[in-house]
């Protein structure tokens, strides 16, 4: 017997929010659907699944059998526990055998299982709790956000991955990675929920089938009443100008019947208003943002047979590239091989014994982005750093480009911002002023599709000078003049 999640008049709205989240929502999920969860950030996504959960409360009903199960849901370091002993933990009836294979799926070795959780890199463990999460089949699971951080190779073994399970509901940014497997797509607009079947490419498409709709509707409707409020002016205009200038009777028949016409086109001009209103319009108005941008004067890396020593052993195989003004170097490879360390070398954040030859010539005004920023500031701390009022106001057109609502403004203390929002103020203060370089680190953590595409049209129209860590293949493939790919060295 197939079971589903049927939500009905569900409606949600945070204490300290004037606006609902969610309002009398009504869907069916299948149990067996592989479900993208999609939407805006700070749309309320995992607000969505805290409420299947019964994190909050929320009014309406939800019915179904399933068990939900939230991931990532990371254990305690002060528990110590083998990956072994982690997953017989939530699964202490399950075959040894059915591990093995589960962790090979995944593309972990079987020795794995003896080493402590805690020992392992970010996406081993990403790894690990989807086996764990997976291996309990009374679970309907619910995945958050999984692939930040996670490299290429690791994001294409869970895509591989997830294409073999059947019955989740998956929430990412990455629409590559997403359309791997994905059959089902639930997306938080506007003012609805759209369910489509398909993968991202799919309710792409649709979408903007739909927003082309709206978009005629709304112009068609705009133009009549623009036409009926000018006949209804005009006509009773006419009508009392002729019932005051004359005192013949059926001349002033004539002006009330214009003067009732008049009446008579204006109700209509109210019920069309009243029509558009009521139309449900989910377009996102999504404005290109603007990018300060003044290109470096001389050559910015020369990189021959380089590498970066680590107890006197090269971090990487070495590397010979040359980026000149106008180019968008993405650094690739895989987690641990040492991207971000490259980058801190190429800032002069510190001192590192190398290998090779390099100049580095970086020019006076650097837009940097990357994780130890977000680790140490936030919005509130942003806005004491912006004295001047007009560097106030260019910081929350921003983010009001960047797709937060104005009243989130005052919320200095930003309580109920996603971690998308977040990102958002990061990315906003990169964006700030004139720069001749930018250095970004993982920009697209976190960030929703239409920001993402947002920045690939704002580069594309600004062309500036980058070099950048990101692993969302779509981002890279589309801004990209040069790519270097970090291989470990053995």
């Amino acid at each position: 017997m197939t079971h589903s999640i049927l939500i009905k008049n569900m409606s949600f709205q945070y204490h300290s929010m004037d606006k609902r989240i969610f309002s009398d929502v009504n869907v069916s999920i299948d149990e067996h659907w592989k479900l993208a969860l999609l939407g805006r950030n700070g749309r309320g996504k995992t607000t969505f699944m805290n409420i299947l959960t019964n994190k909050l409360q929320y009014r309406g009903t939800i019915q179904t059998p399933l068990t939900f199960k939230y991931f990532p849901a990371f254990p305690l370091q002060e528990e110590n526990l083998t990956v072994l002993e982690l997953l017989l933990k939530e699964n202490p009836n399950v075959d040894r055998w059915r591990i093995d294979y589960e962790l090979s799926l995944i593309g972990l070795p079987p020795h794995i299982s003896q080493r402590k959780f805690h020992q392992l890199s970010g996406g081993e463990q990403v790894r690990v709790l989807l086996v764990e999460l997976f291996l309990n089949e009374d679970a309907f699971p619910l995945i958050d956000e999984l692939t930040n951080n996670l490299d290429k190779e690791g994001r294409n073994m869970i895509g591989n991955y997830l294409r073999m399970k059947e019955g989740f509901i998956v929430i990412s940014h990455d629409e590559s990675f997403l359309n791997q497997f994905v059959d089902h797509v639930l997306a938080i607009e506007k003012q609805s929920l759209t369910l489509i079947k398909g993968n991202v490419d799919v309710w792409r498409r649709e979408k903007e089938n739909a927003d082309q709709l709206a978009e005629s509707r709304n112009s068609k409707l705009k133009s009549e009443i623009k036409r009926l409020n000018e006949v209804s002016g005009k006509v009773n205009q006419w009508g009392m100008k002729r019932e005051n200038s004359t005192k013949d009777a059926s001349e002033r028949r004539l002006a009330a019947k214009q003067m009732k016409r008049a009446k008579a086109i204006k109700k209509r001009t109210e019920a069309m208003v009243s029509e558009k209103e009521g139309l449900i319009d989910n377009r996102e108005r999504v404005s290109q943002l603007k990018m300060l941008v003044k290109q470096p004067e001389k050559q910015v890396l020369y990189f021959r047979d380089f590498s970066i020593l680590r107890d006197g052993t090269p971090l990487f195989q070495p590397i010979s590239i040359d980026m000149y003004p106008n180019d968008r170097l993405f650094i690739e490879g895989s987690n641990g091989v040492g991207k971000s360390t490259l980058l801190q070398f190429i800032l002069g954040v510190k001192y590192l014994e190398t290998v090779g030859e390099y100049r580095i010539h970086l020019p006076r005004k650097i837009s940097i982005l990357n994780q130890k920023n977000e680790q140490d500031v936030d919005y509130a701390s942003y806005l004491q750093q912006l004295t001047i009022k007009e560097e106030k106001q260019a910081f929350w057109h921003l983010l009001y480009q960047l797709g937060i609502d104005r009243h989130s403004f005052t919320d200095t203390s930003s309580q109920h911002w996603s971690a998308g929002e977040q990102k958002k103020v990061f990315l906003a203060h990169a964006l700030l002023g004139e720069n001749n370089l930018f250095i970004w680190d993982e920009v697209t953590n976190y960030l929703d599709i239409f920001v993402i595409q947002q920045l690939v049209e704002t580069i594309k129209v600004y062309q500036p000078t980058m070099i950048a860590v990101d692993h969302n293949e779509s981002y890279i493939n589309a801004i990209a003049t040069k790519t270097i790919s970090l291989i470990p060295y053995e």
